[in-house]
């Protein structure tokens, strides 16, 4: 039976359009896109599940990804894509003649977006049963949404087994079943705006109050802010490495995700994965698409090596 360090397991969308404009458009205003005309019908390879895995793999983690998707993960070229990128796919299951979901991100000119999704496949994931044998080659398992009963089974039978568990991303939306998630997970990956919304959802007041739950590390990234490292025993601030050429923020905080299991899985500390994940980040937002920036190692290490020698973490 072959190893894997790490499973990725989710489903939402899978392709994304980026669309570019200075400014967001307000109720009943029409504006234009600042981007080539070539550039309109061009999809990025997305979906949060596939970004960690993306950016785990890359990150030297032997990684494994676990999805149903529609029959254009083929046809499209992704599963070439993720082969590339040395992802283990045992753990897609493919739907001949379905349509796997798209997402249409709207950035500004900082790089920021929103994003508008049709879920194709995966709106009704309540027939999905998850990938049980790649759970058990897996050394740990971390879900993306969608958070529904997919994922759930997922990481609770990975909880069973022993595994490492981690949840990437926006577990608010699973609503009733949150504390549920929670309860199941040891490492939670969440953005300031989700962690507050699971603090006021479960009228909680900080970390301490998760840790009873079930976690026992809690991250929490805050785009340009860095990231905040909260464990039982202590907590810290990650700045987040700058660069003066960012162009799309997303897929950054599922990058950041990937890269700091993979280092904590090879024995890093929390400080040095923080570090290391923090840099990967900066190069993501370099380029449009969720992965199409994730370089060498040996470039990562140069750049975080002399952002951090200077800087301390907090």
């Amino acid at each position: 039976m072959n190893k894997l360090d790490l499973l990725s397991v989710g489903s939402w969308t899978i392709f994304d359009y980026i669309l570019r404009s200075k400014n967001y458009p307000k109720e009943g205003e029409t504006i234009t896109l600042e981007m080539p005309h070539k550039l309109l019908q061009k999809k990025y390879y997305g979906d949060c599940s596939a970004n960690v895995a993306a950016a785990a793999s890359s990150s030297g983690a032997k990684t494994g990804l676990g999805m149903i998707v529609g029959e254009d993960f083929d046809t499209y070229g992704y599963r070439e894509h993720m082969v590339k990128l040395g992802v283990d796919l045992n753990g897609v299951e493919v739907r001949l003649g379905k349509k796997s979901g798209y997402s249409y991100n709207i950035a500004n000119k900082k790089g920021r977006g929103i994003c508008l999704s049709h879920l194709g496949i995966a709106k009704n994931q309540s027939d999905w049963k998850p990938p049980y044998n790649e759970i058990k080659k897996s050394r740990a398992v971390v879900i993306s949404e969608k958070f529904s009963s997919y994922t759930l089974k997922t990481i609770v039978n990975a909880k069973s087994l022993g595994k490492i568990t981690a949840i990437n991303g926006m577990v608010k939306t699973a609503n009733k079943k949150l504390i549920d998630f929670l309860k199941a997970t040891d490492y939670l990956f969440i953005n300031q705006k989700e962690f507050e919304a699971v603090l006021a959802a479960l009228n909680l007041n900080d970390a301490k109050d998760i840790f009873s739950i079930g976690p026992s590390m809690i991250v929490v990234t805050e785009g340009s802010k860095g990231s905040h490292w909260f464990l039982k025993n202590k907590k810290f601030t990650c700045d987040a490495v700058s660069t003066s050429c960012a162009k799309d923020t997303t897929g950054a905080g599922d990058a950041f995700t990937g890269a700091s299991i993979a280092k904590l899985l090879q024995g890093y500390s929390p400080e040095e994965a923080a570090k290391y994940a923090s840099t990967v980040s900066s190069f993501v937002v370099e380029k449009w698409g969720c992965q199409t920036n994730l370089v060498n190692s040996k470039y990562i290490k140069k750049r975080m090596n002399s952002f951090f020698k200077k800087k301390q973490l907090r």
